[in-house]
């Protein structure tokens, strides 16, 4: 299991400033905030603290939110989807958006550091903008093989 140091007050303030500067992130998340040794953090529920953990075998805790980077806050999907950015948006046609999932790097102007991807009103997680390339983010395990028609109906079907 890995180890995870609780972030206090003053931590937290601080990684909340780092979000309101890199991403205009402006709201309060009531959870638990830990810092693992590479500089991970993760977030977990405050009922937490209640549960008798003793009996149970744990890899992992918490939700993966985001790596503290030497140029800044580099956010995993969830991450991205939760902190609603509003600062540092970069919106991809759905061609891409595609591209972007099958994990490719994509030209586009700009040299902004990290920034929230998204397509439509979708957040497809964190890249790097740097010398007119997106850097991809998206870990070798979640991204897509294809991208097809049939796919995209089922998805059109399913989720409306």
């Amino acid at each position: 299991m890995q180890k995870l140091n609780f972030l206090n007050t003053r931590d937290r303030k601080e990684l909340f400033h780092q979000l309101k500067e890199q991403f205009d992130f402006r709201s309060e998340l009531d959870f638990l905030f830990f810092e693992a040794s590479d500089s991970k953090l993760f977030l977990l529920s405050r009922d937490y603290a209640n549960l008798d953990l003793s009996k149970l075998r744990i890899n992992n805790q918490g939700l993966y939110l985001g790596k503290r980077e030497r140029d800044g806050i580099r956010l995993s999907i969830e991450g991205s989807q939760l902190i609603g950015a509003k600062k540092n948006l970069l919106p991809l046609t759905k061609s891409q958006a595609e591209v972007w999932m099958k994990g490719e790097d994509i030209p586009v102007n700009g040299n902004l550091g990290y920034v929230i991807v998204k397509h439509d009103k979708d957040i497809l997680g964190c890249g790097m903008l740097k010398h007119d390339l997106l850097r991809n983010m998206v870990p070798k395990e979640r991204r897509l093989k294809s991208v097809t028609e049939s796919d995209e109906n089922f998805l059109q079907d399913s989720f409306g």
